[in-house]
């Protein structure tokens, strides 16, 4: 069964931070983010606040839960998904990637339906 530790130290991985990482970001010391992590103490909810602020899902971090989207396509779901699972520095690629893919792909079907007619 995953713990509230379990899903801090997967939410951390996830955006791609140290536990030193978060102690600067957050202020904890880092003996304070291991013993959350290892399940010895219950994090505070001034501690849950604060890494919310740095891209922590804190609902999925305390209920095991995470919140789906109810107006999102199946496709759509998995993209949003996906963008969550990744780090900050992945998630940077995404603005320009996603511009590159949708501006050929109108360019793309404009040239299509020109070559047609």
């Amino acid at each position: 069964m995953s713990t509230i530790g379990r899903r801090i130290t997967e939410e951390r991985e996830r955006l791609g931070f140290s536990q030193t990482d978060l102690t600067h970001l957050t202020g904890y010391p880092n003996h304070i983010q291991a013993s959350y992590e290892y399940d010895e103490t219950m994090p505070a909810s001034s501690y849950l606040q604060e890494i919310a602020r740095h891209g922590f899902n804190t609902l999925y971090v305390i209920t095991g839960h995470k919140e789906k989207s109810i107006n999102l396509s199946t496709d759509e779901q998995v993209v949003v998904d996906n963008y969550r699972a990744m780090n900050k520095a992945s998630r940077l690629n995404i603005p320009p990637i996603g511009n590159t893919i949708t501006y050929s792909s109108v360019s793309q079907t404009v040239k299509t339906i020109t070559t047609l007619n």
